[in-house]
């Protein structure tokens, strides 16, 4: 019998091993150093059979991992401090030459194209942008036979979904390395291990921990590719400190039904805001407008995701900072996946790093709002949202 997403992320990361007795709540374990009776005890700690020293493994990373695992699918996980870390370990895993090429979304996170293209740079790696919703994009990566291809599951901030398992598909036959970040849908809105991906990442600052009171980011995959992350990680010191994965795993329980909640919300919300004549379009992949709709019903779970986008008519950086302050039940907040809903003009945001040719190419335009659904009740959120765009407006 499988287990469904609710019950594993309850139980999931519960037990450390060697103790008869479980904590309802797993402790905090803040010990950067342990010792033991015996050399021989040290020796094995030392080998990754125990918890010698936090840098090279510890209990509340380790217990995180384990439920990240279950959630994705996954026979193993590593964690990061930080998403952006989980992603830099992806690129030094693989076997670099120059003239290897890196694929990943045009329209993708400002950051990572940033961290990427300036790693790139350095090894004589061609990065590649591509559409990955164009119907052609598997015959490109098919093409170009890149080392390593990136998907996000939800592309940020323009919220366009690919068809994972074509794109994984394709990866196979050119013998390219395929990663998703699906930190948008979560493991609740997509398992992008199941849809063929080689590994599956997470910025759990967002939706898995879900109230913003702690960075982090986890990497998911077969045991053998993980492993070597793991091992990398005790050089590099990209360590979850042991409150952070504490407070990552606290959210992590309740993330299903957060996540209903949550993409009921964003549902709700944007239905509402398609009605509005002073916006020039309403993005989420739940309506029918939206160009990948349909591949959405088939690569998403459990709804279209808790983001929902937008562009105020005629609107531009001053328009949309006029917006960001008039509101008072949303929040103007350069980040997502809080139980309270956060907006953010992704053009001074999440595409702050990209050149504004970067960001013609990706469709992102100066009057492009991205919004973080949270829990309130959706009607004030959207009554909020449209008061704003009125005030943006000038109207």
């Amino acid at each position: 019998m499988k287990t469904k997403q609710k019950t594993v992320a309850v139980h999931a990361g519960s037990r450390l091993t060697g103790s008869k007795a479980v904590p309802v709540i797993p402790p905090i374990f803040p010990a950067a150093v342990n010792w033991f009776d015996s050399s021989d005890d040290l020796s094995d700690a030392l080998d990754g059979k125990d918890y010698a020293y936090a840098r090279i493994s510890a209990p509340n990373a380790a217990l995180l991992e384990e439920a990240v695992a279950a959630l994705e699918g996954a026979e193993a996980c590593v964690a990061y401090a930080s998403g952006m870390a989980a992603l830099r370990s992806l690129f030094d895993a693989q076997p670099w030459k120059a003239g290897d090429v890196l694929v990943m979304p045009t329209d993708g996170y400002g950051v990572t194209r940033a961290l990427y293209k300036n790693l790139c740079a350095r090894w004589g790696v061609e990065l590649r942008p591509l559409d990955q919703t164009d119907p052609d994009a598997p015959a490109r990566i098919r093409e170009w036979r890149p080392r390593l291809v990136l998907a996000e599951s939800i592309s940020n901030p323009l919220l366009r979904v690919p068809d994972i398992r074509a794109l994984a598909q394709a990866c196979k036959d050119a013998g390219a390395v395929f990663a998703v970040d699906a930190t948008f849908p979560s493991p609740y809105g997509q398992r992008a291990l199941e849809l063929g991906a080689d590994y599956a990442v997470q910025s759990t600052s967002k939706w898995l921990n879900g109230h913003s009171d702690a960075l982090g980011g986890t990497v998911s995959g077969s045991r053998a590719r993980i492993d070597p992350l793991r091992s990398a990680r005790i050089l590099s010191g990209d360590v979850l400190g042991p409150f952070e994965a504490w407070l990552t795993l606290r959210g992590l329980r309740t993330l299903p039904v957060r996540m209903k909640a949550h993409n009921e919300h964003a549902a709700h919300v944007a239905k509402r805001l398609s009605d509005s004549p002073l916006l020039e379009r309403v993005i989420y992949p739940g309506l029918s407008s939206h160009p990948d709709h349909a591949v959405a019903g088939r690569v998403l779970e459990g709804g279209f995701g808790p983001m929902v986008a937008f562009e105020i008519k005629g609107a531009g950086q001053k328009e949309g900072d006029r917006f960001l302050e008039a509101l008072r039940v949303a929040k103007p907040g350069p980040s997502l996946g809080d139980v309270g809903t956060l907006v953010m003009h992704a053009a001074s945001a999440s595409a702050r790093r990209m050149t504004p040719q970067e960001r013609a190419q990706a469709g992102i335009r100066d009057s492009l709002i991205r919004v973080s659904v949270g829990l309130e009740d959706p009607d004030d959120v959207a009554d909020d949202l449209l008061a704003a765009v009125a005030k943006g407006a000038g109207r």
